[in-house]
């Protein structure tokens, strides 16, 4: 999964700012890292089962697969390509 995010952000972000865009990249995985654990044991602890834990963080999953298909890549690409204009 990181993989093909990483893949997919470095076709939508500007080549030339790539460091900035992924330094931004890596501090949101590093709050991922917190935070489908800490989601994962607290829907644990509230419902005493395992396996709802589980199921709330498929629910991130199918929250992102949801936000990634509403992604236009070509809008993003003009939006790139008119930012880096603009600087």
């Amino acid at each position: 999964m990181q993989a093909l995010s990483r893949s997919y952000y470095t076709r939508l972000i500007p080549k030339e700012r790539s460091a900035e865009f992924f330094g931004f990249f890596n501090m949101l995985g590093k709050f991922a890292a917190i935070i489908g654990p800490l989601l994962m044991g607290i829907v644990t602890l509230v419902t005493g089962n395992v396996r709802s834990g589980i199921i709330s963080l498929v629910a991130l999953f199918a929250l992102g697969f949801i936000l990634l298909k509403r992604v236009d890549e070509r809008k993003g690409q003009e939006e790139i390509k008119s930012f880096m204009e603009n600087q």
